[in-house]
């Protein structure tokens, strides 16, 4: 509470006239913060493997974001085990519906049968590529390169959704 309220420029009484708990704070955020802000909107207009490759370039430029709230999650998680299912529910479910509904725009666009396990199969490409990187920033390794990146998306595809 005193760094928010450094940061703030406020004192820690006037932060916990707004916010009683760090509850609070940390739902504010989430409910502040859109890690998706696309949605299921365009994620429905994943046409082509490359409309597909930037949904998935979308969902990595959050990566940061996305890691130091999870920071902040597993840090208080023990404490407020309610944290964190808000946490999952705002930021880990919210992505993995964003790139179900992309997987499924991608596999009607290609005449595909969209698989009934068609959530498996975006979380599956979804842990392929923002796993890794989230375990790199976590760890605090150097993100990948641009290029390095595309080749990563890329192969993920290739392996996941053969298709197309």
């Amino acid at each position: 509470m005193e760094e928010i309220a450094r940061a703030a420029a406020m004192s820690k009484k006037t932060v916990y006239s707004f916010f009683p708990a760090k509850r609070a704070i940390f739902s504010a955020l989430i409910s502040f913060v859109e890690l998706y802000p696309e949605g299921a909107l365009v994620a429905k207009n994943a046409a082509s493997r490359a409309d597909l490759t930037h949904h998935l370039q979308t969902i990595v430029e959050r990566a940061q974001l996305h890691v130091e709230m999870t920071r902040l999650v597993i840090a208080e998680a023990r404490h407020s085990p309610e944290l964190a299912a808000v946490f999952r529910e705002r930021a880990i479910r919210q992505g993995q519906r964003f790139f179900t509904e992309a997987v499924r725009a991608f596999q009607t666009s290609h005449n595909q049968n969209v698989s009934k396990d068609v959530e498996d199969i975006a979380a599956m490409l979804f842990g392929a590529i923002v796993g890794d990187l989230h375990l790199r920033a976590l760890l605090g390794e150097r993100p990948l390169s641009r290029n390095k990146l595309q080749k990563h998306i890329d192969n993920a595809l290739r392996l996941i959704l053969p298709n197309g």
